[in-house]
């Protein structure tokens, strides 16, 4: 892997084409993330998470769901799964919903990586607390 220019938390997507439309939305919560945190506030371990929502159809073995952290780059790359039928049903507000949650799983799982110097539960609670004060946490409205 070679290193690349990032933003400190960048979100991309792979979707369907029939719901690739929707795919756009979720520079709104990239956005408003690289507003409000700041990675090195929780350690020096991680200075890029990469967080990739994959919106294909359940049959798609193409693209799994990983989280792999390069120690090196001090990268987080994480490519999880949404829920393709709610993806496909999502007006933008619950889309926003299931890419929150979805992150939130992320940062769940993300220690397992073993990562020293990264202040999980204070990120989690931070995230957390922005993502609800956003509505994003509310009950889904699918």
């Amino acid at each position: 892997m070679n290193s690349t220019e990032w933003p400190p938390i960048a979100f991309g997507t792979v979707f369907w084409k029939e719901v690739g439309g929707k795919a756009d939305w979720v520079t709104k919560i990239e956005r408003f993330l690289q507003q409000h945190i700041h990675l090195e506030e929780y350690g020096s371990a991680i200075s890029v998470i990469r967080f990739v929502s994959v919106a294909v159809l359940p049959s798609n073995k193409r693209h799994e769901e990983y989280i792999k952290y390069f120690k090196k780059y001090k990268e987080l790359v994480i490519n999880l799964k949404l829920n393709y039928d709610a993806v496909a049903e999502a007006n933008e507000t619950s889309f926003l919903q299931l890419v929150a949650r979805l992150f939130l799983r992320a940062i769940d799982e993300s220690p397992r990586q073993k990562i020293k110097d990264f202040d999980w539960p204070r990120f989690r609670r931070d995230v957390t607390e922005l993502f609800e004060a956003e509505g994003w946490l509310a009950p889904l409205e699918i």
